[in-house]
């Protein structure tokens, strides 16, 4: 999200106002979608929870479903090894001293305990005391903004450029800051009894971000102006030289949007990937009924699996990025590229047209 900008400085701020709001439209009908999908499911198959794996598997089919269900697993750890590696990164700027292995390793085993051996109640808590720190953090960073460049953010409105050149490149970047497609069915779990309560709770909750990126992009634009920055790489860096006091809300607002999203990923990741190993055994054992990988026992806490999967997924990444220097770039450049144009762009609408067309046919 802090880098937004800088796909967006060639548009203006009202092209790229009217392109984030036409995304943010697009990505919460498509998570609506999947949690539509979600409760349909676990409505039939009489389960708690499902993961997207299980939905595609049984609206393509086997075959398809399969193939879905490894990118998309693919697509989760990825965004997990963005997370570990960009919490690492801050962690080793606060303290340099700190061996760089145990400063990537730091967060995601506090994660790992967190969530094998405490009750969700304890990882809810945690997860909203980071959603405050980063609503303060990007609260003060809107505020630093505005208290140097408000008297250009008026006069930056009149640089307006519509031509799809310009403002296309902000679109893939708006959707995955916007998106969070990876943890629907785990929402669809523990809001309510009802799709009703999912669509509410996902249009609430996407407003959120929205008004975040849509405040941070205008407040950066007006900077650009300010400064006579008509090209910039980096936000952080063009807001840190109006105001270099702004280090520490930057910093805390990073560190608590990666935080968060790393708790979600990795609550609701074992579930993927044990309903893609389970749909992988069954397709290549000879007793497929055998083959079974539950995560979760029927009370829904984690089982012994569900605890292994969780530590795998956590501690895997660790090794990646301690070894690999430019694993964040790399993993974001794969989630990008398969979450904008496969998964969320065309999947959702697909796989709710093949169910609504099964359930005319049924009825």
């Amino acid at each position: 999200m802090l880098a937004l900008p800088s796909a967006t400085i060639r548009s203006g701020p009202l092209p790229s106002t009217v392109a984030i709001l036409i995304s943010w439209a697009y990505v919460v009908s498509s998570i609506v979608l999947v949690a539509e999908l979600s409760f349909a499911a676990m409505e039939g198959r009489g389960v708690d929870e499902v993961s997207f794996t299980g939905l595609a598997s049984s609206t393509l089919g086997a075959t398809f479903g399969g193939l879905v269900a490894v990118v998309y697993a693919a697509l989760s750890f990825s965004l997990i090894v963005a997370c570990v590696a960009g919490i690492g990164s801050l962690v080793s700027q606060l303290f340099p001293a700190l061996n760089p292995i145990l400063g990537n390793a730091l967060f995601p085993c506090f994660a790992a305990v967190l969530i094998a051996f405490f009750p969700f109640k304890a990882v809810d808590g945690v997860n909203r005391l980071l959603c405050g720190l980063m609503l303060v953090s990007i609260t003060a960073l809107v505020v630093t903004g505005i208290s140097v460049g408000r008297s250009s953010m008026l006069s930056s409105l009149g640089h307006a450029c519509w031509s799809p050149s310009a403002i296309l490149p902000a679109i893939p970047v708006t959707v995955l800051t916007l998106g969070f497609h990876v943890i629907t069915p785990f929402i669809c779990k523990i809001v309510g009894d009802s799709v009703y309560d999912a669509r509410r709770a996902i249009l609430i909750g996407g407003a959120v971000p929205l008004l975040m990126v849509l405040s941070w992009n205008a407040v950066i634009l007006g900077l650009a102006g300010v400064t006579g920055s008509a090209r910039f790489d980096d936000p952080i860096k063009l807001l840190l030289s109006v105001n270099p006091a702004a280090l520490a809300a930057v910093r805390g607002f990073a560190f608590a949007a990666l935080a968060t999203s790393l708790i979600g990923y990795a609550v609701s990741f074992p579930k993927q990937l044990a309903d893609t190993l389970e749909l992988i055994l069954k397709r290549f054992s000879p007793n497929p009924k055998r083959a079974s990988v539950q995560s979760s026992d029927p009370g829904g806490a984690l089982g012994r699996n569900g605890v292994i999967l969780t530590w795998t997924v956590l501690i895997i990444p660790i090794f990646i990025v301690s070894f690999f220097s430019t694993a964040f770039a790399k993993a974001l450049d794969f989630a990008g590229v398969y979450a904008n144009c496969f998964l969320f762009g065309i999947l959702p609408p697909v796989m709710a047209w093949i169910y609504r067309s099964r359930k005319r046919k049924s009825c």
